[in-house]
């Protein structure tokens, strides 16, 4: 038993040598209070272990701690499973919907090489990406059967123009100016 208190007084005392170094290597005041506060929490812990272990409690109070953090730790498991399956089944619908709309356009005898839909709660985007980039007249008038048949607002859907019947990368701009074939480019 002397032997026990001996050990507990050893541990107060390592304790707040530890309290002491932990102070000093925090950086401001600022974080001071925290530490204060969980070394507090710690001693209080400290100072009801041997009054656990004399009850015969501390066993059971560790096995408890452990159960419930094996519990806690499923739980945390099985919410990034189902996000996961969310994230995918998500993925799914975007893919589906995707090649509904090609489908229905090609039905409509619009062809478009893919498209790309991407769900944002109760909003569909879509980024459309044709053989041949349609003219004005053409474009406004797919955009109007993708709002009225799938509920695509014009700000929410993009037409780009697809190169080989791939989607190209970035706009389908050219980089440089064009210049007149009479006047010289100005490289010399």
């Amino acid at each position: 038993m002397k032997e026990a208190v001996y050990d507990w007084m050893k541990c107060l005392a390592v304790f707040y040598i530890l309290l002491s170094t932990m102070l000093h290597l925090v950086p401001t005041g600022q974080y001071e209070r925290y530490v204060r506060f969980f070394m507090g929490l710690l001693l209080i812990l400290m100072m009801c272990a041997p009054a656990a272990a004399i009850l015969g409690k501390s066993r059971e109070a560790a096995e408890s701690f452990r159960l419930f953090y094996e519990m806690e730790e499923n739980y945390r498991e099985e919410q990034n499973l189902e996000n996961l399956q969310k994230v995918y089944l998500e993925k799914g619908y975007e893919e589906a919907i995707g090649k509904k709309i090609l489908e229905n356009l090609q039905e409509k005898g619009i062809q478009a090489a893919e498209a790309e839909v991407h769900i944002e709660g109760e909003r569909l985007e879509l980024t459309l990406w044709m053989n041949e980039m349609p003219d004005e007249e053409q474009e406004r008038g797919i955009k109007d059967a993708l709002g009225t048949e799938w509920g695509i607002s014009e700000g929410d859907c993009e037409i780009r123009a697809a190169q080989d019947g791939q989607p190209a990368v970035g706009d389908p701009a050219p980089s440089g100016a064009a210049s007149d074939r009479d006047r010289p480019s100005g490289v010399g």
